[in-house]
């Protein structure tokens, strides 16, 4: 919220005391240090100097622990030690010194389901620096313990981290795949709500997947339906619904509306999507008009513009850009005002492709693109 452009002001000044509020509280001196130089705040020396004192006392007691535990107690006790050690790094936001910890921890660690549990922990700190290398890294070391033998339920957790991790740099397709398996089965609390899982598992399927596939996985899913029936608490999910069912039963109007309110309300302030709204939202326009236009040979342009509840200037721009991209099959003869589709077999498209620019006033425009 502190970065985001469209964010008010005032908004920004009582996101930025709560921010304060919980590095005061968890003594976090490096995340301090790092959102001072993000938000060219001025660093409160006493408060840094009263911060580093308690980092700094409370690593020597858990180390002293640790050495006492090597001295006269069993290796159980001094890997709690070592745990302990790097659940602190993660508390006060020390990515560096939580790689240390966790390196030393894993070492000690004997059972693979704790093994793994450790894991978890590394793509949670990787997820809150949205360090994409860091995430990817050890997603991969999970996998590789799951073969050795997770557990059921830790292999249900792995699914909704991946998930996230591969909506934060865009693969839908990949995510819904996984949203969708960890749906009946969630249990990862420590990384979102059910509610939100809900929504992403909408927002990435009506992306991925075609009408067939929507219906089957999510219209009819039990689970799906019943929190977006009940419409979430305080109503969050209710917009959702009504943009699934706007999209699927082709009332395009109602869909732009909604579409249009979830990008400004939740898109953009959501800290894995706001990245790739545009791409989201664009991609998803380029869906209902593809929708929209697979039955007919010609439509009417203002009769597709009125469906969509928008200008006929609009649908020209939007149309334009995705048949000069080869997005849509089809080309646009402005002098008649009707859009022309091109149904080809499948034989045909998998050798060619052919997509024709429109043509306005007197002015044709045409090009064709094969491959082969």
């Amino acid at each position: 919220m502190l970065n985001h452009p469209e964010v008010d002001a005032s908004v920004k000044e009582a996101k930025l005391a709560k921010l304060q509020e919980a590095i005061k509280e968890f003594d976090m001196t490096p995340f301090y240090e790092l959102v001072c130089a993000d938000f060219k705040i001025a660093v409160d020396t006493a408060q840094l100097s009263a911060m580093k004192a308690a980092n700094a006392k409370r690593v020597a007691d858990i180390t002293a622990e640790v050495e006492d535990a090597e001295k006269n107690l069993g290796e159980s006790e001094v890997r709690q030690g070592l745990l302990r050690k790097f659940e602190y790094f993660c508390q006060i936001g020390d990515k560096e010194n939580a790689q240390k910890a966790y390196t030393a921890t894993y070492e000690k660690t004997v059972g693979m389901g704790y093994r793994i549990d450790l894991v978890f922990a590394m793509i949670r700190v990787g997820l809150f620096f949205l360090d994409h290398h860091l995430i990817n890294k050890y997603i991969t070391k999970a996998k590789e313990l799951m073969e050795q033998g997770g557990d059921w339920e830790r292999k249900n957790r792995l699914r909704s981290y991946e998930a996230l991790y591969r909506m934060s740099v865009r693969d839908f397709a990949g995510a819904a795949d996984l949203f969708l398996e960890a749906v009946p089965t969630f249990g990862s609390y420590e990384l979102m709500t059910y509610e939100n899982l809900i929504l992403y598992t909408v927002i990435t399927t009506t992306f991925a997947l075609d009408r067939p596939d929507l219906r089957t996985k999510v219209i009819r899913c039990n689970e799906v339906q019943e929190q977006l029936t009940g419409g979430g608490l305080n109503g969050t999910l209710i917009p959702v619904r009504e943009y699934l069912e706007s999209y699927y039963d082709c009332h395009y109007d109602r869909f732009f509306i909604q579409l249009a309110a979830l990008e400004s309300e939740r898109f953009k302030f959501d800290r894995y999507l706001s990245p790739h709204f545009n791409y989201y939202s664009r991609g998803m326009r380029h869906r209902a008009y593809e929708q929209f236009l697979t039955p007919y040979k010609t439509v009417r342009i203002d009769m597709m513009a009125k469906d969509f509840g928008v200008s006929r200037a609009f649908i020209d721009r939007e149309l334009h850009r995705l048949i000069a991209t080869g997005q849509l099959q089809c080309r646009i003869d402005a002098v008649n005002g009707v859009i022309e589709v091109n149904h080809r077999d499948s034989k045909e498209s998998s050798v060619q492709v052919c997509h024709q620019g429109w043509r306005h006033s007197s002015q044709s425009y045409s090009e064709t693109r094969q491959s082969h």
